[in-house]
């Protein structure tokens, strides 16, 4: 019934008189002409025959059309047709005065004498002689004919009236562009409001310029198909914007009567193919698969991110290097300021033969995968785009990774980092290719996220892709579109490097914190302090510094002494694992050898502990803690800086050390609590042996096993018992004996892996011969240290 009613009042439309404008279509050419002025010819409503004009074409005048189609010529003023003499004639007859054969130039033509031809134009030049007439003319006469040809051509120029050029006589060289001018107000209004989003067509001004192919209508032909049939609903009713209604109505069927038939040649033949079950195209049809504003998959540094298309534009250099090249923007996180915002970025697509599958491209809308896949894809990108926010707006995130890094190495990174919204100023960063350009000021109403509060431009007029930048600064109101549309890669800091770089959220996990860990070789007591002053530190919101200078004295640090391998280590990293914090853990190396490198690097480890609410760890700082002395004072200035350094830290510091007989007593007032560790007993070194066993069979279960036999001989033998093993040789000692399993099993013939790896005794046996082999030879070389007689400096 709606279908009837629609027909009847477009059949009614089209009946009625059109009431748009004296002109519907106006066509006009551009001419550049070769030989003279350029010039601009107009006619209403019938193209041009470009071919050649037979009549000459007077411009028109009167108000604006609806629509102009204005094509640029190269055009060349014809040559006269000269009759040249003896053409098809006996060559003796040439020199007669005979007036059937009078030359083009007003004379007879004749090679020797004449009044015409060229002797008589150029006499001298082909040896030819004036008549005997002109000879014998003088020189009065002469100036007497001069006068009156000189009034004759003023009077004729007076008389003469300027002629308009046409291409009545011109040839035409090259047809070049063509473009149509909008000049209707009702026109430009529906194309503006069917037209939400086209960054490459200015939609501006009193006129609109569309070149041809007209891609921008052949992309919302459609939409303006309806809006007509709309209009033709309400053309026939009685409002009060009927008047409006009606222009519009007309002024659309113009455009439309024009632009179809260009559609029907160029835009069903794509549309066919992607309407395949599975969506082909070909390389002359990328602009209409790309259409802007689409939401695309873009292949970037071989990862695919999510991304909205812009424009595309082709390159025809020359054959070899012709390719279509996409414009594209996303939501990306700008590293240097922990904001996200648009950027850009260009795909290109190499020319192609033929017809190929839309899901084999590089860029490409992704309804055409989500046919194929049933939106996996656009679902595991909403997901990661979901762990990309929480991320941003976090500010960084304690995480696990296991993959490729984004640089251009693609080194593989696996153990604990710190996912970053930003990284520091004085970070060294690899080589990579996620830098990108920002959007800011390149389209209407960009909105820029800070963490904490938003920034938003005013938007003129609203279009659709504006959107996916959201109103709201909060993590939640983001939705799936912008989740979709956010860059995957995001700065990260590895804890086991100690390096930055460029990572990707794909391969970014939780942290896999183990269920139980063995107690470390500490009293009960001492344990307790550490995990209250660590909770302190990490996780409660109450902390109090007792200090009357702010920032000052907030931190808490925890001093380990001991002997080698006796849990030191393991104390601060079960202490990270029970907190849930991020361990840093630091040795010399990280931090230079003099006053200014250390103090500096000391604050840069300091402020990224204190933002993260890591737990840092100094190992073997003895080179800090030991007493001043005069005759150092290169040491002296190092000591001096990190007692500087660690009085404003105020986070949770950890510091171990095997000389606590040599620390510098200005420490002592600065630690909040320290804690001893004695050497391993054979109970608490059975118990760590234990605790190793444990760990291999729960992670590796059958793949590698150790036999009863191998761990009784580790656990009871007297010879293993004498080499005092500490914690750390306990671990290498198994670790060791493990590889020479798996070494001596690859090496037997029908050797699988799934079969696994088993650990005997005799694999325990050589270890053991090695290491007390080792510690023998350590034993008869090592001679004692010199003691200590230097000065010491007081507290300060």
């Amino acid at each position: 019934m709606v279908d009837a009613k629609n027909n009847e009042a477009i059949a009614q439309a089209e009946n009625e008189k059109p009431i748009a404008s004296p002109c519907a279509i106006r066509y006009k050419v551009e001419c550049e002409d070769q030989f003279g002025p350029d010039f601009e010819c107009e006619q209403n409503d019938k193209p041009f025959d470009l071919k050649v004009s037979e009549k000459s074409v007077i411009q028109q005048a009167g108000p604006a059309p609806v629509i102009e189609i204005i094509t640029k010529l190269n055009v060349a003023t014809k040559m006269p047709k000269y009759k040249w003499p003896g053409m098809g004639m006996n060559w003796n007859t040439w020199g007669q005065k005979d007036d059937d054969r009078k030359s083009a130039f007003g004379g007879t033509m004749g090679m020797g004498g004449g009044t015409g031809g060229f002797a008589g134009m150029f006499p001298g030049a082909y040896g030819g002689m004036a008549d005997s007439e002109s000879e014998s003319d003088s020189e009065d006469e002469k100036d007497d004919e001069k006068k009156d040809g000189e009034k004759k051509d003023a009077k004729d120029k007076k008389e003469k009236k300027p002629v308009k050029p046409s291409l009545d006589n011109k040839r035409i060289n090259k047809i070049n562009a063509t473009r149509m001018v909008v000049h209707s107000p009702w026109l430009l209004k529906a194309i503006r409001d069917v037209v939400q989003y086209y960054p490459a067509q200015n939609l501006t001004g009193d006129t609109i310029t569309i070149h041809e192919p007209y891609h921008v209508l052949a992309h919302h032909v459609t939409e303006l198909r309806d809006l007509r049939n709309r209009l033709a609903l309400e053309k026939g009713s009685e409002d009060d914007e009927e008047d409006d209604a009606a222009t519009t109505y007309e002024h659309l069927k113009v455009l439309l009567d024009f632009i179809e038939p260009h559609v029907e040649r160029t835009v069903l033949p794509a549309r066919r193919r992607l309407k395949k079950e599975e969506a082909t195209t070909t390389y002359d049809d990328l602009w209409y698969l790309l259409r802007p504003g689409a939401l695309a998959y873009a292949q970037h540094d071989d990862t695919w991110i999510g991304c909205v298309i812009k424009s595309v534009s082709y390159s025809e250099e020359n054959e070899d290097e012709k390719k279509a090249t996409a414009k594209v923007w996303f939501l990306d996180h700008t590293w240097s300021s922990s904001r996200i915002s648009r950027s850009k970025t260009e795909i290109e697509i190499p020319y192609f033969e033929g017809e190929k599958v839309v899901s084999t491209l590089n860029v490409y809308p992704r309804e055409y995968l989500d046919r194929v896949d049933g939106g996996k894809r656009r679902e595991a990108f909403i997901a990661r785009g979901e762990k990309a926010r929480d991320i941003a707006y976090a500010g960084h995130s304690y995480r696990f990774y296991d993959g490729r890094d984004m640089s251009e190495d693609k080194k593989h990174v696996k153990g604990p980092i710190v996912a970053e919204s930003q990284y520091p100023y004085w970070a060294n960063f690899p080589n990579h290719k996620w830098g990108f350009s920002n959007q800011y000021g390149d389209e209407e109403g960009a909105i820029i996220y800070d963490q904490g509060h938003l920034q938003k431009n005013s938007v003129p007029r609203k279009l659709k892709p504006l959107e996916y930048d959201a109103g709201t600064a909060t993590a939640e109101a983001l939705n799936d579109d912008h989740r979709f549309l956010l860059c995957p890669v995001m700065v990260g800091f590895s804890l086991a490097n100690k390096s930055w770089q460029p990572l990707n959220v794909d391969f970014m996990t939780d942290v896999p914190f183990p269920k139980k860990t063995p107690d470390a070789n500490i009293e009960a007591e001492n344990l307790n302090i550490i995990k209250a002053l660590s909770y302190r530190q990490t996780k409660s919101k109450l902390a109090w510094s007792a200090d009357f200078i702010k920032n000052k004295g907030e931190g808490v640090v925890v001093l380990l002494h001991g002997p080698p391998g006796v849990g030191k280590t393991y104390t601060v990293e079960t202490t990270a694992i029970h907190t849930r914090r991020p361990l840093v853990a630091l040795t010399i190396g990280d931090l230079g050898s003099n006053e200014s490198s250390i103090e500096d690097e000391l604050a840069r480890w300091f402020d990224l502990a204190t933002r993260w609410r890591a737990v840092l760890l100094i190992d073997e700082a003895d080179i800090f803690l030991e007493k001043r002395r005069t005759s150092d004072l290169a040491r002296n200035g190092v000591v001096t800086a990190f007692l500087r350094r660690m009085e404003y830290f105020g986070g949770l510091l950890f510091l171990t050390t095997n000389r606590i007989d040599t620390m510098d007593d200005a420490f002592m007032s600065r630690v909040h609590v320290v804690v001893g560790f004695d050497s391993l007993d054979a109970a608490t070194r059975k118990a760590i042996m234990e605790s190793f066993f444990q760990k291999l069979s729960d992670e590796m279960g059958s793949q590698i096993r150790v036999s009863p036999e191998a761990k009784n001989y580790l656990l009871t033998d007297k010879e293993v018992a004498n080499l005092d093993w500490n914690g750390r040789e306990i671990r290498n000692a198994i670790q060791t004996a493990i590889a020479l399993a798996e070494y001596e099993a690859s090496e037997k013939e029908g050797f699988r892996e799934e079969d696994g790896i088993l650990v005997d005794a005799h694999h325990f046996r050589k270890v053991v011969a090695t290491n007390g082999k080792f510690k023998k030879y350590v034993e008869e070389t090592r001679t004692p240290a010199p003691k200590d007689t230097d000065s010491e400096w007081a507290d300060v």
